[in-house]
């Protein structure tokens, strides 16, 4: 990045923030091309927060630093020790501005115009949105593109899916700042913190939609989902299913089925797990 970035303070009612958090294991190249797709997009930022979660090498600090040099928008919070999205995010949270809040992901790249096409959503229906995400494009680790992951778009059909599985792509959602500072922000649930946080938010009345564009080419890789299992992610699970109970939002004979049927899952041998992954839970 050789400019120096400046705010363009339209768009998004009361202004955005994107805000992202790294750590000590993400790739330099995708952590670069991400910065590079929030700085490039058609519509910027007031705020660009980054939280670094815990120590990071040299190489990743040295993109921190020429960031924080070029843009004026960039500010970079850290914690001591890696403490997981969850607490990384609530922390950047603390120091956001704006009435708006983007996510975006430090190793996924946000398509050109997504801050516009959801500031444009939001402002066609004015306050009957607090959550908007979108589709994203899988690719693998050397760009080559996997598949399009939409979900259900209309609030209606997303209160239902809740009961099922999340009902947003992370890496694309927008939310309204006070909302999520009055259910206390992401619960601190390995790995579903956002389906979490989503769940609080439809439980306290918040109001939701998904934009069929896909807005974020998303890095998973063919290995990733082999690789997401063991009993740390079973036991998530089931920690997930209970939040989700405590809510109303699904009975307990459901979660208990869910529950067990997705544990066994995360327990499988990658090579299975990863073919579930691809056949069933992304279909």
């Amino acid at each position: 990045m050789s400019k120096i970035y400046k705010s363009s303070r339209k768009g998004f009612p009361g202004g955005f923030t994107v805000l992202m958090a790294v750590y000590h294991k993400e790739d330099p190249y995708r952590f670069k091309q991400a910065l590079e797709s929030i700085f490039s997009n058609t519509l910027l930022p007031d705020q660009v927060i980054l939280v670094v979660d815990g120590p990071v090498p040299e190489y990743l600090d040295n993109i921190i630093t020429d960031t924080e040099q070029r843009s004026e928008l960039f500010s970079v919070y850290r914690l001591s020790q890696n403490r997981g999205l969850a607490e990384a995010l609530n922390m950047g949270l603390a120091y956001v501005e704006t009435e708006w809040v983007v996510r975006a992901d430090s190793d996924d790249i946000n398509k050109f115009d997504r801050f516009e096409k959801q500031a444009a959503a939001i402002a066609d229906i004015s306050s009957s949105v607090d959550i908007i995400g979108g589709a994203i494009r899988e690719i693998d680790y050397d760009g080559t593109p996997l598949a399009i992951r939409r979900t259900v778009e209309n609030d209606s059909d997303i209160r239902d899916f809740v009961r099922r599985r999340n009902p947003f792509n992370h890496m694309t959602v927008a939310f309204r700042l006070d909302i999520v500072r009055k259910v206390g922000g992401y619960p601190n649930i390995f790995l579903k913190e956002d389906y979490a946080l989503w769940a609080l938010l439809i439980h306290a009345g918040a109001r939701c939609m998904n934009l069929p564009d896909v807005l974020v080419d998303a890095t998973t890789g063919r290995e990733m989902y082999g690789r997401r299992g063991g009993l740390k992610y079973a036991m998530a699970e089931v920690e997930l299913q209970r939040h989700l109970v405590s809510l109303n939002i699904k009975s307990l004979s459901h979660a208990v089925f869910d529950g067990i049927a997705r544990s066994i899952v995360f327990l499988m041998p990658p090579f299975f797990r990863a073919l579930v992954y691809k056949r069933l839970l992304r279909s």
